[in-house]
């Protein structure tokens, strides 16, 4: 039986009590791959379930609009546009919606945003992708087996683009006045996440560098970037926390 790996319990650890990431962006890289490969079997045959469960409880309420299609020798076609993002015959297609066929205006009528006619369309849509879109295989004995480390893989791989902006951050560099007529060195970190002391997920996060004063580099340089670079994500592991 596959154990989850004493490194990745304590990452878990780290990340579920808000602890600092005592862990550098290519230790992750590493690791993160490291334990996918190893157990890509028993992910695999989660993230089938996983989709499974998605795709079911998504066609209790699809996502679609209705049309009316012009037919030159018949009655006019009512065709639903319905979001889809799951598997189709076993593949994924490009397009983001699908078109399904409901029916004629003759037998829907004209009003195609009547109750009885959206709720008529989600059981054609139901139908349509219960046939189209088989669940995929899953071994419940495996399932059952390795729930802890598949759910463990699971909420890391949900919180991998915050640890990148922690570990890897991506962020300008700019100059702005002070009060103090002085201009302030700030590096603008870009994030998208939960932030101490700010609402919502705030798209960008000031870290005061130094003073041009001080400061005599040229900022705009990438070597300049790379010097900061330290200082941001030390910044980051002692001020942003999950």
């Amino acid at each position: 039986m596959i154990q989850i790996p004493t490194y990745f319990r304590r990452r878990l650890n780290q990340i579920l009590n808000s602890q600092r990431l005592e862990w550098d962006y290519e230790t992750f890289i590493q690791e993160y791959n490291s334990f996918h490969n190893n157990c890509k079997e028993v992910i695999d045959n989660f993230d089938n379930h996983k989709l499974n469960i998605e795709k079911n409880n998504y066609l209790e309420n699809p996502h679609f609009t209705l049309h009316i299609v012009k037919n030159r020798n018949t009655y006019d076609s009512v065709i639903a546009q319905v979001k889809w993002k799951f598997p189709i015959q076993n593949k994924i297609k490009k397009l983001k919606y699908h078109p399904i066929f409901i029916g004629t205006t003759k037998q829907l009528g004209l009003d195609i945003e009547s109750q009885s006619v959206l709720l008529a369309s989600k059981e054609t849509i139901k139908d349509y992708f219960n046939e189209k879109s088989l669940p995929l295989p899953v071994d419940y004995n495996m399932l059952n087996e390795y729930m802890e480390l598949t759910e463990a893989f699971d909420l890391i791989r949900s919180k991998k683009d915050e640890i990148f902006a922690r570990l890897n951050p991506e962020f300008y560099l700019s100059k702005n006045k002070t009060k103090s007529n002085y201009k302030a060195i700030v590096a603008n970190i870009k994030w998208g996440f939960p932030y101490p002391g700010r609402s919502g997920c705030p798209r960008y996060i000031p870290f005061y560098i130094g003073s041009e004063k001080d400061i005599t580099d040229d900022v705009k340089t990438d070597k300049f970037k790379l010097i900061v670079k330290p200082k941001v994500i030390e910044y980051l592991k002692l001020n942003s926390y999950f």
